[in-house]
Formats: C-alpha cells, sequence, structure tokens
C-alpha cells in the first residue's frame, strides 16, 4: 500500500512560517510579499485540521491516498523555500547582532546585499508558485468528506513528562510476559549445567557443545535464551557468560566488543583489532564461559567465517557451552507457539495496563484478534499496547477485521502485514518517526541521543507546549514506541539510553518506508529521500544525483570515500543529514558550505582528518557536529562561534588550549564532548556563557586538571561525566577544584570514570545534587574507598547507583538503606564490596535489600525481595482480573 503521511510535514511549514513572524525581519522591504506567507499559512490550516481523517479514509480510498500524495509532493518542495528563507533571516539577525566586524567584513556584506536581495525576489516568486500550486490541491478538498480531528501532543497520562526515565538494565525478562516455557527452559538449563546430557539432547537441537533455538521471528526465541541466561544456575556453572548480536556480515571486531562488554561493562571502541583480542584472551584464560549469539540470520555466509568465530573463544575451557538464536530452520525447532489462552492473556495483559477502563465489548473483540494472531508473543505485545491508547471501536474493528485468517503468522511476511494494521492506528507524529528508523541498519543499536537529532534534523519533533525543548519531545517519542513495544532492550549507560527494533517490526518500518519512497535501494535507479549504506560491498554504482534527498548516511569505513563525498555534496545540495563516520577522509571539501540545508554532520572517528574548511561555518543553521575520535584535528578554529544554531557538540583536537570567543559563543549548545584531546590544558574561559548547557563531557584528556573559573555560571547544568578510558593515559582532573565548589545546577546524571585523584566524596557534590541526583556512577578509580560519612539521605533521590573497578571500596554506609528510592546497583571488580553484598549472607546485605535490582560482578540477583515480590503480586493480580473478565464475556 502506497501510503501518504502528510500531517508530520504540514506541521513543519506551520512552525517555519510562525518562525519567519517572529524575526522581525522586514521581508516586505526586502520584496517577499507578505500576504502570500499568510495566504499560504491559511491554507496550511485549513489542510492540518482534516489531515488526521484524511491518513485514515486513505486506508480504504485509492482517491484520498492519491489526492494526499499530490499534496506531499507540493509540501516539500514548499519545505525547501521555507528553509532558505529561515536561514537567510537568521543570517540578517546574525550580522545586526555583531556589531564587532570589521571595516572589510562590513563591505563585503554590504556587497553581498545584491546577492540577497536577488535571493528574495526568487523566493517571492518560488512561494506565489507554491501557494498556487496548493491552491489548486485545496480545489479538489470539496470530493471528500474529511471530518476535523483535534490534534494533541502528550504522553500516555495525557501531559508532558518533566522528570528523566533512568532505564532499568535489558537482559531482565518480566516473568509475567513469559508463557508456555518452563519446560524448555528447564530442557536446556539441564543440558548446560550437567554433565551427562544424552537423555536430555534428544528434546534439543545439538550439535556438540551448542544448542539451536530455532523458530519463527517474533515468536519468543530471545526471551527464551534470557530466562536462561538470568538463571542463577548458569551462574553457578560457568565462569563468565556473554552475550552476542550477531551481524549481517561477519564484522569480527564488534563481536569481540560485544563479548568483553558482556563481562567487563566497558565498551572498547577505542582500541584496534590486537588490542581487543588481548583484552578478550586475558578475559577467557581456560575459563568455562557461556555464549549466547543472537540474531543469527545469515548462517550459510556465518558458517564461512564460524572457523574466525570458534578462534576467537579458543582460549576458553572445553567443557564451555553456546546457544545459537536463528530463524533458520533446523532439523527440530526448540521452540512452539503459544496456546489460544496464552495468547489471549498476553494480548489482554498490554491492551488494559495501567487500570484502562475494561470494556466488554472491546475484551470480545481482543478476544477474536487473540484468536486470530495466536502463538506469535511479539505480536500479540505490539498489537496490544497499541490497542491500549485507543477506546474507539472502529479501531479494534479495523485490526479483527483485516486479519485474514487464525493462521496468518505462520510466515514472516504474513505477520509484518498483522503489524501493519496495528502500526495504522499509530499517531500521525509518531508513524514519520517510526518511519525514519528504517533509514539505520536492520542490527543498528540505536541511541537516544542520535536518534533525537537525526528527527530534529528532519523538522520531525513537535509539542503543544512552544516552550518545551526538542531533546525532551524526542525522548518522550522514543518513550511512546517503547510503551508500544516498537523499541525494546533499552539499557542506560549515563545519558545514552540504547535500545533496539525487533526484526519484524524494523522489517515492518523498511516496507513502509519503501512504499512511499523514503529510503534507498541501490539498484533501482530512483530517486529517494534517505540513501543508508552499511557495507562497502553497497556502493555498486554512483549515487543517483537528487534534490530531493535528504539524508545520506554510512555505517561502515569506505576506502574511495574522498571521491564520494564530493559527489554526495555536489549531487545533493538539499541534505539535512551528512553521516560520514569511520570514513578514511583527508580534506573535507570546501562545497560542504553549500548544503546549507545541513543540520547533522557526523564525521566520528575520521582519523585522517587534520584541518576543517572555513566554510563549514556556513552551516548556519547546523545543529549537531560530531567530530568525536578525529584524533589529528589540528583545531576548531575560531569561527566555530558563527554556527549559532548549534546544539550539539563532540570533538577531539591536538589543541593545548581553547580560546575565547570560540565555543563560549555557541549559547544554544545543550551538550558537549570534549574527548580524546590528548595535549588540552586549559578550557575556554567563557564557559560560563553557555548558560543552555545541559550535558558536559570530558573524555580521555589526561593533561586537563581543572575547569576554567567560568564553569561556576554552568547554571542549566543536569548531566556531567569527567572519564579516562584508555588505561594507557592517566588523568589528573581534580575533584576538589575551588570552581566546583561553587557550581550552581542541580545535577541529575554523574558518572566519575578513571580518575586517580578522585578518593574521597568532594562537598560540592552534596551540595549541587541534593534532592535531585538520580543517577550515579564511579568507575576504575583505584583510591576511591565508599560514599559520604554524612547521613545519605540528601540524595533522596538516587534510582541507580554503579560502583565498577573501585577496589578499595570495601562497603556501604550503615544508612544505605534509607535511600528508598533505589531500583538498581550494579556492583562490579570489587572484592571486598561484593562479598559483603551477597544474598543473605554478605554483611551489607540487609543495607541494600530493599534495591529490586541488584548485580553482582556481571550476574543479576532475580530474587531480590521487592522485585520478586512486585512481579509474583502482578502476575496472580492479572490472572485474577483476565478470569474475570472471561467470566463477563462468556456470560453476555
Amino acid at each position: 500500500m502506497d501510503e501518504q503521511l502528510v500531517f508530520p510535514i504540514v506541521e513543519i511549514l506551520l512552525r517555519k512560517l510562525q518562525f519567519l513572524h517572529k524575526q522581525n525581519v522586514p521581508l516586505g522591504r526586502w520584496c517577499v510579499d507578505i500576504t502570500e506567507l499568510e495566504k499560504l499559512e491559511t491554507i496550511l490550516s485549513s489542510f492540518r485540521a482534516v489531515l488526521l481523517d484524511a491518513e485514515k479514509q486513505q486506508l480504504h480510498n485509492n482517491d484520498v491516498r492519491g489526492w494526499l500524495k499530490k499534496l506531499k509532493d507540493a509540501c516539500h518542495d514548499a519545505e525547501d523555500t521555507l528553509d532558505e528563507l529561515e536561514i537567510e533571516a537568521l543570517h540578517n539577525r546574525q550580522l545586526k547582532m555583531d556589531q564587532s566586524r570589521s571595516i572589510t567584513r562590513k563591505v563585503r556584506d554590504f556587497i553581498s546585499c545584491s546577492s540577497s536581495l536577488r535571493f528574495m525576489i526568487d523566493s517571492s516568486q518560488q512561494i506565489k508558485e507554491i501557494r498556487e500550486r496548493l491552491g489548486g490541491v485545496e480545489d479538489d478538498f470539496s470530493k471528500f468528506s474529511f471530518k476535523d480531528r483535534v490534534h494533541h501532543l502528550h504522553d500516555i497520562n495525557g501531559n508532558v513528562p518533566k522528570k528523566r526515565a533512568i532505564i532499568t538494565h535489558s537482559s531482565f525478562v518480566v516473568a509475567s510476559d513469559v508463557f508456555e516455557r518452563d519446560g524448555d527452559k528447564e530442557n536446556i538449563i539441564n543440558f548446560l549445567t550437567q554433565n551427562d546430557n544424552s537423555d536430555i539432547s534428544d528434546n534439543l537441537d545439538v550439535h556438540g557443545n551448542i544448542i539451536y533455538i530455532s523458530g519463527l521471528s517474533g515468536i519468543g526465541k530471545t526471551t527464551l535464551a534470557k530466562l536462561v541466561y538470568n538463571d542463577k544456575r548458569i551462574d553457578e556453572t560457568f565462569d563468565i557468560k556473554m552475550w552476542v548480536c550477531c551481524p549481517q556480515k561477519y564484522l569480527e571486531k564488534e563481536i569481540i566488543i560485544d563479548m568483553i562488554y558482556s563481562v567487563t561493562g566497558r565498551i572498547e571502541n577505542n582500541m584496534e583489532k590486537d588490542q581487543l583480542l588481548q583484552v578478550l584472551h586475558n578475559i577467557l584464560n581456560k575459563k568455562k564461559y557461556f555464549l549466547v549469539v543472537d540474531e543469527f540470520f545469515n548462517p550459510i555466509f556465518f558458517s564461512i567465517n564460524w572457523t574466525k568465530f570458534t578462534g576467537l573463544l579458543s582460549g576458553g575451557a572445553k567443557e564451555s557451552k553456546i546457544i545459537i538464536i536463528t530463524a533458520w530452520e533446523r532439523r527440530l525447532s526448540s521452540i512452539n507457539r503459544l496456546s489460544f489462552g496464552s495468547s489471549l492473556t498476553l494480548f489482554m495483559k498490554y491492551a488494559f495496563k495501567k487500570g484502562k477502563e475494561k470494556n466488554l465489548y472491546l475484551i470480545k473483540i481482543g478476544e477474536e484478534i487473540a484468536a486470530k494472531c495466536a502463538g506469535c508473543p511479539l505480536v500479540l505485545k505490539v498489537l496490544g499496547s497499541i490497542h491500549y491508547f485507543s477506546t474507539d471501536e472502529d479501531d479494534w474493528k479495523y485490526v479483527r477485521d483485516n486479519i485474514k485468517s487464525e493462521k496468518e503468522t505462520e510466515t514472516e511476511p504474513e505477520a509484518i502485514s498483522i503489524l501493519k494494521l496495528g502500526y495504522d492506528l499509530l499517531p500521525s507524529h509518531l508513524k514519520q518517526c517510526f518511519i525514519y528508523c528504517s533509514v539505520f541498519p536492520k542490527d543498528h543499536g540505536f541511541n537516544n541521543i542520535t536518534l533525537i537529532q537525526f528527527w530534529m534534523a528532519h523538522g520531525l519533533l513537535q509539542s503543544d507546549d512552544e516552550n518545551e525543548e526538542p531533546e525532551s519531545i524526542g525522548m518522550r517519542y522514543i518513550n511512546e514506541l517503547r510503551w508500544r513495544c516498537l523499541f525494546q532492550d533499552f539499557e542506560q549507560n549515563f545519558d545514552f539510553i540504547t535500545f533496539k527494533m525487533h526484526h519484524l517490526v524494523y522489517c515492518l518500518a523498511r516496507k513502509i518506508a519503501d512504499d512511499v519512497d523514503e529510503r534507498l535501494v541501490m539498484d533501482s535507479g530512483k530517486q529517494y529521500r534517505h540513501i543508508s549504506l552499511k557495507y562497502v560491498d553497497d556502493v555498486k554504482k554512483p549515487l543517483v544525483g537528487s534534490t530531493m534527498t535528504r539524508s545520506i548516511l554510512f555505517f561502515e569505513m569506505i576506502s574511495s570515500s574522498q571521491s564520494l563525498i564530493i559527489s554526495c555534496i555536489s549531487k545533493h545540495p538539499n541534505l539535512r543529514v551528512l553521516d560520514f563516520r569511520d570514513s578514511d577522509i583527508e580534506v573535507l571539501p570546501e562545497s560542504i558550505g553549500k548544503l546549507k540545508h545541513l543540520r547533522y554532520l557526523n564525521l566520528t572517528r575520521n582519523i585522517k582528518i587534520k584541518r576543517l574548511p572555513k566554510s563549514i561555518f556556513m552551516l548556519r543553521i547546523l545543529e549537531t557536529l560530531l567530530l568525536g575520535g578525529c584524533k589529528v584535528l589540528e583545531e576548531l578554529p575560531g569561527d566555530i562561534r558563527n554556527l549559532v544554531n548549534l546544539r550539539m557538540l563532540v570533538f577531539s583536537s591536538k589543541q593545548r588550549r581553547l580560546p575565547e570567543n570560540g565555543i563560549g559563543c555557541l549559547t544554544s549548545l545543550r551538550r558537549l564532548g570534549i574527548s580524546s584531546c590528548y595535549h588540552l590544558e586549559n578550557l575556554f574561559e567563557d564557559i560560563g556563557r553557555l548558560q543552555a548547557l545541559r550535558t558536559l563531557i570530558i573524555e580521555d584528556c589526561p593533561k586537563l586538571v581543572c575547569l576554567p573559573p567560568g564553569a561556576k555560571d554552568l547554571s542549566s547544568l543536569e548531566n556531567m561525566m569527567f572519564s579516562d578510558r584508555e588505561t594507557s593515559a592517566k588523568c589528573y582532573l581534580k575533584m576538589d577544584m575551588p570552581v566546583l565548589q561553587r557550581l550552581k545546577p542541580h545535577l541529575q546524571m554523574l558518572c566519575i570514570d578513571g580518575l586517580l585523584e578522585f578518593n574521597e566524596w568532594p562537598q560540592w557534590l552534596l551540595q549541587c545534587s541534593a534532592n535531585t541526583l538520580q543517577w550515579l556512577a564511579i568507575k576504575n578509580c583505584p583510591n576511591m574507598e565508599g560514599l559520604p560519612s554524612e547521613p545519605l539521605q540528601i540524595l533522596k533521590s538516587l534510582e541507580v547507583l554503579e560502583i565498577l573497578n573501585c577496589p578499595k571500596f570495601s562497603s556501604f554506609p550503615e544508612d544505605m538503606h534509607g535511600l528508598t528510592t533505589m531500583r538498581e546497583l550494579k556492583v562490579r571488580d570489587c572484592s571486598d564490596l561484593s562479598k559483603r553484598c551477597k544474598r543473605d549472607i554478605g554483611e551489607d546485605w540487609p543495607k541494600i535489600n530493599h534495591i529490586p535490582r541488584i548485580e553482582l560482578d556481571g550476574k543479576d540477583d532475580p530474587e531480590s525481595k521487592l522485585g520478586k515480590d512486585i512481579m509474583r503480586l502482578e502476575r496472580l493480580l492479572f490472572i485474577l482480573w483476565s478470569g474475570s473478565c472471561l467470566i463477563k464475556v462468556a456470560a453476555s
């Protein structure tokens, strides 16, 4: 179905028109007819009122779908024109504000007025043509009976969440979500933990020390593996356990990083392959390991590299075991479909969660939906979660009536077709964001920071509250998609939240995107709005140039990237996003300055690039600039101050000091990351001008010993990380520096990683985080001995505490039990502390037994009292409730 989404684009256009009105730019004098803009706004507002109904009607009406296609094409052209007007307005405002310009620059600006005048005349003509074009589309309006639908943007409770949500570890499985897997789980655990497996292996798909869990996508293979992985009998049997997501293409380095992370909790992106192999060898060192290989979708290709893969594990004990999760059909499937009873229970659990009114008629429809897609847990969860947000009987009937038969989920395409019915019920703003996720590779690990910046670059973030920050809107969208089970496997590390899309859900997003020409199919010869390539082999021919292309993203080093990036820039002038990470660019071309619509530029880990062209500072509406890992970059030029719209900056450089009137002029900056600056001794003195800064990250800057005095004025700062991730660099950043004593912010998240000087709890931390600190991590601090001696109740908002590799940290204070908001405690590589925290027998166990989730040395304690009691109560109440509902339905 060639479905069209237009509402989000119209929202973007209306916001741009409102912005132009607020700029106080004399557009009339510059030959842009104000009345044309007002007429355009009137037409778009009339469309906005009925678009939600039109998008719903297109599911059954081809004429409506065609009308929306015409409107969508016209709106995209209007977006480019208004975007250019917005850029010109920002430039004029900047010229007025810049009173320090030299005579030469003022003369140059005067000369440029003639080109600006020409631009305004052309823009005026384009706006008139677009208005007339949209007027023609409006003439067809009367053919359809569209209803006005009020559009509100809010969360599940009808309001905008203000408090940050702290995410717990993703490997936890909620027991009440799992049905009919006890037998499978016990068979697998018995095989893994017993020496004589002759009888057990008859019921499993076993080859040597490998168990295959196979079956259809979405049937619960990974859930079953997680149940096994988290069982305490596994922890008692194996020395270490690892979880690896297998990419479509065999990427050895990525696999090694996953293995190391499973054991140490550290992502070693900065190491070379040989270094990683040595770390893995030291971890295995004849130990008995348990390994899960997930997302094993291409067994034929991967089998060619099987010898390489097993070679990575050669340092482990021969008694080690492996589980491989695959959709590949083998001789015996280890997992079966759910029964109707379990399917109904699972669907109802998600469709009526959080006290939703129990409409008996909806329950009856839900029973029929569950019967038609019985057996596939993922489909049941997604449909149930999406139906939770609707009490419209027509929505429920639409899904029920369009599932063709009770055997609809027996193949992957059929399961995707059912998920598409749930997608049809999503609000328009979430549909667009969901589709844009397909631009990323299938096995991509998302994180909230870059995905939100990506959505922001395309103008997808909307709010009823004009004061709400785009970053907050984006996080709300992520949560809304999570509540609908379209995102999964959430895990938090500092303010980075990682998550994934299930294979079936990703296939759904990709199918819809392909239908509406939103992403690239390389061999089609068509023009697309987004070009996304993961492997070098995908670049089989030159990219087709197009003014309609909005994104180009590469996810692996491209050997010929110098010529390729020149081609990308010259052929795609309207780009909003250019992601050229991990490439071998030596010189960024001056033509980059011609991408005047560009909002997101990612050059992360371009290890050959030495300089930035001056033209990059002509990108006046650039919002995200990522230069982390560009270790030979000589400097950030002072002209960076011209990027006044920049909200996120991450960089590496060889500078000794960062000058004033550079980064300090970026008053829109929300996130600043300074990484791998090995020579940096001083930050910019005017850092205090960054009044909007929310997050400050300083990593691997060994010669930086203090912050400048201006840091005390960072009044909006909420998240701070000081980190030395590279063991070869000794960081001596002082935690008791005077400037920190005068910090004004109210910290919510703090990470201190690898600082030799951090040996006691500084007073400033208590002052600026009292009643606000939610997430705290102390890692790799060899001299840190413990939490502060004064009452811990001052940290009454603390939810997550991580103590990793702090050997002198030996015990928790007596009043630890007073931290009643704690939800997660993680302790690794602190031998004395780990012993004291052991369940029932540890001296510190009474201080922490109120915490729902506790992880000691990489092993979860799913039996924590509060968490166990809550899950038992939840399951009991739901069984009682669902049973009473079925009785009522039967009676009716």
